[in-house]
């Protein structure tokens, strides 16, 4: 299984549109999805159509390397290797941290870049957030 690199001071992204969430409430909830890409971030907070969709900007404090997965197979053979527990969120959290297991990023998961799984989130510094305009990224209805 190969690697995906991210230096320190590297941009990541999430976008959401829950009423509920805000930049510091959607940290460290069980696994946390991020983007390397705002143009994916911005068309991951416009899934449901519904609340304000925004775009929560993080820095990585320092390097971070995480195992690349590719297939469902790679996936498996990590949960595998970790002992990583996977019936809910939660077990799935306290396992990979306790297997010392920052996360697993997906390279090719999308065209418009990488998703990013982690479970320990104080690897990351508030930026800013971004409102999204769903005309601009989707185009008019």
């Amino acid at each position: 299984m190969s690697e995906f690199h991210l230096p320190a001071g590297t941009l990541v992204y999430h976008g959401t549109d829950r009423p509920d969430a805000d930049e510091v409430s959607v940290l460290g909830r069980h696994a946390f999805w991020l983007a390397a890409t705002k143009e994916l971030a911005q068309n991951h907070a416009l899934r449901n159509r519904s609340g304000t969709p925004r775009v929560f900007v993080y820095r990585l404090k320092h390097d971070l390397t995480l195992p690349a997965v590719r297939s469902p197979a790679d996936v498996q053979a990590l949960l595998k290797q970790y002992e990583l527990w996977v019936t809910e969120d939660e077990l799935l959290q306290a396992s990979a941290l306790a297997a010392n297991l920052a996360g697993w990023a997906y390279p090719e998961a999308n065209p418009l870049g990488a998703f990013i799984k982690l479970f320990d989130t104080s690897m990351l510094e508030y930026v800013e957030t971004h409102p999204v305009d769903r005309a601009s990224v989707l185009g008019a209805a």
